[in-house]
């Protein structure tokens, strides 16, 4: 069964919180409630007991340098754990490796951060939330490597010869002179164009396909999607705001979960409600507090770090 981050962010949370519990605390119901309330929420604790067998494939030092690092911080092993676990069903020690590359890339920021850097070209490399990058840079290409998260490229002029390649787990972009924006989804990656082109190239096609300005489409490992127009203000998380005009509820929520710390879903039964305006990531809470002015719901705190927005 796939399960979205959501799901696996509170299956990775009880079992960071169940690990110090003692026998006889209340956690232990409220566990088993979770797991009651959902079919989802079983098949992701499955998989949870599934993870310390399926990292024992993974190498030793990739393995303990990733979980020891994780360890210093609640938040950074919940994070750790969901990145495993969203690749884990994928059935691939490569897939794992990959994940777990993620948490010691190069560059990263964590959930509801953002960062900019300035590649030695010139380049500009703009880092949106829970994103990892690499960067490696050699006499024929400049080439990133995406493991997850968002980033928009303003490309340096650097040397001719030089190709501007991002990879991702589905395939690549090479940038043909560009402002370009790269997003990795749930088995896919998505790229818009604000300036010049790019090519795109799934993993498994044969042909790229040219992308130009103003324009926008997904891929995944086997195909690319038909072209889009680009969607006005996917930029506006550089200026800490997300503006969105007539979207449904669950997508709006969904989104601001990737800058909220914790598990934030949406109840089916406010799914379809529609909702516009501009709002500020750097403060999640308070956007969820005044939903309530402007919509008929509340939202309802399960734990410290698990929130659920349901009908009023």
């Amino acid at each position: 069964m796939k399960l979205n981050e959501d799901i696996l962010t509170q299956a990775a949370s009880w079992f960071v919180d169940l690990r110090n519990a003692q026998p006889g605390d209340v956690i232990h119901e409220a566990h088993q409630v979770w797991l009651a309330a959902d079919s989802r929420h079983y098949d992701a604790w499955k998989r949870v007991e599934r993870l310390q067998k399926q990292l024992q494939l993974v190498p030793t030092e990739i393995r303990h340098e990733t979980l020891g690092k994780a360890r210093h911080s609640r938040r950074q092993l919940i994070k750790t754990l969901v990145v495993v676990l969203t690749v884990g069903s994928a059935g691939g020690v490569a897939y794992q490796q990959r994940a777990l590359s993620s948490l010691v890339a190069q560059h990263r920021t964590g959930t509801g951060e953002r960062k900019t850097i300035e590649l030695a070209d010139g380049s500009k490399v703009y880092l949106n939330t829970s994103t990892a990058l690499d960067v490696n840079f050699s006499d024929n290409v400049r080439e990133l490597t995406l493991y997850r998260g968002e980033v928009i490229i303003e490309t340096g002029k650097g040397v001719p010869s030089q190709d501007f390649i991002v990879k991702t787990a589905q395939g690549a972009v090479k940038a043909l002179g560009t402002r370009f924006q790269v997003r990795c989804n749930d088995g896919e990656t998505w790229v818009g164009v604000s300036k010049h082109a790019v090519e795109v190239k799934s993993e498994k096609a044969t042909k790229a396909v040219k992308v130009q300005a103003g324009h926008c489409m997904s891929f995944d490992v086997l195909k690319h999607s038909p072209l889009n127009l680009m969607p006005v203000n996917m930029d506006a998380w550089t200026q800490g705001m997300l503006i969105v005009s007539n979207w449904r509820l669950d997508q709006f929520i969904n989104e601001l979960a990737r800058y909220h710390k914790g598990a934030l879903r949406c109840d089916a039964a406010v799914a379809s409600l529609r909702i516009s305006g501009a709002f500020n990531i750097n403060n999640t809470s308070s956007v969820l507090e005044n939903l309530s002015s402007t919509l008929p719901v509340k939202v309802r705190y399960f734990t410290r770090y698990w929130a659920q927005v349901e009908p009023a």
